[in-house]
């Protein structure tokens, strides 16, 4: 933000230089001017005032010299903001009053009053300044209102301006939730209609205080909707005060709590069951509705209630996922009627223990069982899983001793704290937990010679000090394109200690709950470099990686927004990429986050490609425009065939998906050659060029 001048610039029309002198001299001693701008006459009077940056214009109408209906014709016809002050000899004053008072003259000062003068100059420059000033609040408002405009119509979620209960404007999701073709059948309907009759009392109370702007804070409702062709779904509704074309209203924000599917026509004359509101599951289900296998959209809409609208867990929770072993096998060995029998009594112990909790228990699959307990901690969730190993069981035959019974299904747990993803991530983690039975990785170990704490010190102190550094390393193209395309690397460096590379500090920041801070430093710095570098003229593109904390934010593509204006930088000169690693663990997350940089038109990759025994579903499920092969790959490449073989596999399949692949860690020339012939797109290595603080564009090697 800029900051506003202190003191006026004035422009002072007289023939005599030492009434400007005397003039500006009255002024500068209460320190309310001190640059003026003499001329004899108002000819030029607009060229002047653009080329020196005058504030205010003060006109010695007194003197002969001076025409004062030209100087008045010559003001109207200046563009923008620029009070005019006459000086007159005190028997002129009243002759002038009349005149000037139509010619928008803002004072008439009688000849050496320099008292009045004062008052009037320190006057009309405070509210010249505030003029600028809310003009420049009001441009930002229009700025921010059309990027509002922008996003709303780019955002997955439903989102629409409702006055006097009819449809103003609307954005294509919320369209397509509702089933409407498009915005002229939508705005025939009225809003109320959009909901099944038991919730319509309570949206007509909404529709009341809105519309006359009454809602203090938005309003959030679980409802029932009713698509277009009469089929229903769960949502919820967000209702805010707002304003359209200067007129209030009320903004809608509706997302869906069920599974995403298509609408079934309602073809029987039976009505089938309402779904309950995601609100009411906790107090109202029964052992009846546990067993029923259609509980996956009420857990994610428990989940998604834990989560606020940065995801954010206000109260940490965990997340069981219980999967029956070898269900076919019971129903094969016992019969359907009796093996569902056990199976249903299985899923009525599991809502004993949750109620014993004070948690909510569902039914998600013929065989899995998903448990939501609040308030608990890393040794809580271990010790209940522990719990219900051994005490939930299927019904045992008489005589079998306790020594003879063993657990009956698999159980993986996910601990949900600070900020997550969305709800189907969170699910998929526990589900992935139980079916693998792996634990997560180990923390990766802190750099020798400092612990883990003092590095989540040092980088609290560089993000306080500005102690990091960007460097670039070249991602040179084997297949002839003149782009260039750079790697933005980190590096903490403070005059107390030995420089951290990114791998040396990621983990220790991760832990500590600093690594968002640390990619918007890097974003941003990035992103006004390449601002810098294609103002020069240079072609440049740089990749920048994202954490799992920086994506898993919700706004951080609204914030990037704010930078790339900022900078006057454009989407398609960035890529985003991310590790595959936590690819998978947060797909639902990434799917919308991908999609959304799609359509500011940055580019995406992903790290380490090829960990996966089945890459390809990668790349069916993410809108990928590059994948980096894991270094490993690039090292004794020469004489591996097998790795070569491997090679070619993973570029031949991203190219069936037009994405185009970078091999990394490059270190021999050896594997330079077999990396063409495999159709690799681009290369990058310490061998080609090691990373540097400076963008070396003649270093390409294209």
């Amino acid at each position: 933000m800029s900051v506003h001048k202190q003191t006026a610039t004035l422009l002072i029309i007289t023939s005599d230089a030492s009434d400007a002198e005397r003039l500006i001299g009255a002024l500068r001693e209460d320190g309310i001017a001190t640059k003026s701008v003499t001329v004899p006459h108002a000819e030029r009077l607009a060229e002047v005032i653009a080329q020196r940056d005058c504030d205010l214009i003060l006109c010695c109408s007194y003197q002969r010299e001076i025409d004062l209906d030209s100087v008045l014709a010559a003001h109207r016809k200046l563009i923008g903001d620029i009070p005019l002050i006459l000086i007159e000899e005190p028997e002129q004053h009243a002759a002038n009053l009349a005149k000037i008072r139509r010619s928008g003259v803002r004072d008439l000062i009688r000849r050496h009053d320099h008292d009045h003068l004062k008052l009037a100059v320190a006057r009309e420059f405070a509210e010249l300044l505030r003029r600028r000033e809310a003009a420049g609040l009001n441009q930002r408002l229009r700025l921010c209102e059309q990027r509002d405009r922008e996003l709303i119509a780019v955002t997955s979620a439903g989102v629409a301006f409702v006055q006097d209960g009819l449809h103003l404007d609307a954005n294509s999701a919320y369209l397509t939730l509702f089933g409407y073709p498009d915005l002229d059948e939508l705005q025939a309907v009225p809003f109320l209609d959009l909901f099944v009759p038991e919730y319509q009392k309570k949206i007509r109370e909404l529709l009341r205080g809105g519309d006359a702007t009454a809602l203090n804070e938005p309003v959030e409702l679980t409802v029932i909707c009713r698509r277009h062709d009469a089929s229903q779904f769960n949502a919820r509704l967000l209702a805010a005060p707002s304003e359209i074309d200067h007129e209030p209203c009320l903004r809608l924000l509706v997302h869906s709590l069920d599974t995403p599917s298509a609408p079934a026509p309602v073809t029987s004359t039976v009505a089938a069951p309402e779904p309950m509101p995601a609100s009411a599951i906790s107090a109202t289900t029964t052992a009846a509705e546990a067993v029923s296998p259609m509980g996956l959209p009420r857990v994610l809409a428990e989940i998604t209630a834990h989560l606020n609208a940065e995801h954010r867990v206000e109260r940490p929770f965990a997340i069981f996922y219980l999967q029956l072993k070898d269900g076919a096998q019971l129903l094969r060995d016992l019969g359907l009627t009796l093996g569902l029998e056990q199976r249903n009594a299985l899923a009525t112990q599991l809502l004993a223990q949750a109620a014993a909790e004070h948690g909510f228990c569902a039914r998600v699959t013929d065989d899995g069982f998903v448990m939501l307990v609040d308030d608990v901690n890393e040794l809580e969730a271990k010790a209940l899983a522990e719990r219900l190993l051994t005490s939930v069981h299927l019904p045992r035959r008489a005589g079998t001793q306790p020594h003879e019974v063993t657990a009956d299904f698999d159980l993986g747990y996910y601990l949900v704290r600070d900020r997550a993803g969305v709800a189907e991530d969170i699910i998929n983690a526990a589900y992935r937990l139980c079916v693998s039975r792996e634990d997560a990785p180990a923390p990766a170990p802190a750099t020798a010679g400092d612990s883990e704490v003092e590095i989540a010190r040092r980088v609290e102190r560089a993000l306080a000090q500005d102690h990091f550094k960007l460097v670039y390393q070249p991602i040179i193209s084997l297949m002839g394109d003149d782009q260039e395309n750079y790697s933005v690397l980190v590096r903490l460096i403070d005059e107390h200690h030995t420089p951290l590379e990114a791998r040396d500090f990621v983990g220790p920041a991760t832990r500590a709950g600093l690594m968002e801070q640390v990619d918007r430093w890097t974003i941003r710095s990035a992103i006004q470099v390449i601002g810098e570098q294609r103002r020069a003229g240079q072609r440049i593109s740089l990749f920048i990686s994202l954490a799992e904390d920086t994506f898993r934010n919700p706004s951080i593509v609204l914030w990037i927004c704010d930078c790339l204006r900022e900078f006057d930088v454009r989407g398609n000169w960035l890529t985003f990429q991310f590790q595959e690693e936590v690819v998978t663990n947060n797909l639902a997350s990434l799917n919308k986050l991908v999609e959304t940089l799609k359509k500011i038109k940055c580019r995406v990759a992903v790290h380490r490609f090829g960990l996966l025994a089945h890459p390809e579903r990668l790349l069916q499920n993410l809108a990928l425009d590059y994948v980096l092969l894991k270094s490993t790959f690039a090292q004794g490449l020469a004489d591996d065939p097998a790795k070569q073989q491997r090679l070619v596999a993973l570029a031949t399949l991203a190219h069936e998906f037009n994405v185009k692949t970078i091999v990394t860690g490059v270190e021999d020339a050896q594997s330079l050659t077999v990396l063409w012939t495999a159709g690799v797109d681009y290369v990058q290595g310490n061998f080609l060029q090691r990373p540097s603080p400076t963008l070396d564009i003649t270093s390409g090697g294209h």
